[in-house]
């Protein structure tokens, strides 16, 4: 059985939708059952340290704000990068800077953005990923005016991306 959990820490809330549209897309096409978490859940406290040694595929979607990850992410991931090894991982990223970036198509910049906050963050803890992703998110307080900048239809495919690779079983990460 492929077993999936998705984990996620969010600051306002896009993060949390983006994860659950993720899950819907793995349970509807590919009849993936996905147990999704939330990693800043206070009235759970078995959410802020999940165990993941039933999993086979690991998916992580974390918040970037101010230039930042939310913290709970980065917990996570530090604390269990021994026992990703040998998992599928799927990184997701919500941020306003690359949803920006992918709506005026500069390739270049999106690209930059993934870089800098999937790719440098896991190779600085030695952490493989096989798949990877920023999308958009939304834009609160005193920059709330730049509004929601998600695309649904890439979040879409890339869930059916990701569960064409749990689905083959194979592992290629």
């Amino acid at each position: 059985m492929n077993k999936t959990i998705l984990v996620y820490a969010t600051r306002w809330g896009a993060t949390t939708e983006t994860a659950q549209e993720i899950k819907n897309v793995l349970s509807e096409k590919y009849n993936i059952e996905v147990d999704l978490v939330n990693l800043k859940d206070k009235k759970k406290k078995e959410n802020r340290n999940p165990d993941i040694s039933p999993y086979e595929n690991i998916i992580i979607g974390i918040s970037v704000a101010k230039f930042r990850w939310a913290k709970e992410g980065k917990k996570f991931l530090k604390k269990n990068k021994g026992a990703l090894a040998g998992k599928k991982l799927f990184v997701f990223v919500s941020s306003g800077g690359a949803g920006e970036a992918y709506q005026k198509r500069n390739i270049e910049e999106y690209e930059r953005l993934q870089k800098k906050w999937i790719d440098n963050n896991l190779d600085k803890w030695g952490i493989k990923f096989t798949s990877r992703k920023a999308f958009g998110g939304r834009y609160v307080g005193q920059y709330s005016h730049l509004g929601d900048n998600r695309d649904w239809s890439q979040i879409r495919s890339w869930a059916e991306e990701v569960g064409k690779i749990i689905d083959s079983g194979e592992l290629n990460c």
